[in-house]
């Protein structure tokens, strides 16, 4: 059986509330505090439509699967590549690899959120 499309990006930190609130302000994932079946309390988000049209979102506290923290390093569309890493930088993220260009008219930046996971912005013109 083949996957059929992302369902679900999950990260784990030791203080999620300050995980969500960074990737509110600087990506603009409109984290929330939930709690549903089995799953202790979290912060969720939909990201890019909702249930079946965008990326589902969430931060548990603590460790991953097995007391395993993941090596998630997800990627998020910009408009503007150089703008977005301008924002980053005025805002003390730290940046881990500077832009350099893919072929394909893709140009891609990556910096390290509040606990070291690694994040990207890609810049992709037609």
């Amino acid at each position: 059986m083949n996957a059929q499309s992302l369902s679900a990006l999950v990260f784990y930190s030791p203080n999620p509330e300050r995980l969500a609130n960074f990737y509110r302000e600087h990506v603009g994932i409109p984290f929330e505090h939930h709690g549903h079946g089995p799953i202790r309390d979290h912060l969720e988000a939909w990201f890019g439509g909702g249930p079946g049209e965008g990326i589902y979102f969430a931060i548990l506290k603590g460790n991953g699967p097995e007391g395993h923290r993941g090596a998630l390093a997800p990627t998020f569309l910009v408009p503007e590549l150089d703008r977005s890493i301008d924002s980053m930088r005025a805002a003390g993220v730290k940046q881990v690899r500077p832009a350099f260009d893919l072929g394909e008219g893709k140009r891609l930046a990556s910096f390290a959120d509040l606990d070291g996971n690694v994040f990207s912005f890609i810049e992709v013109k037609q």
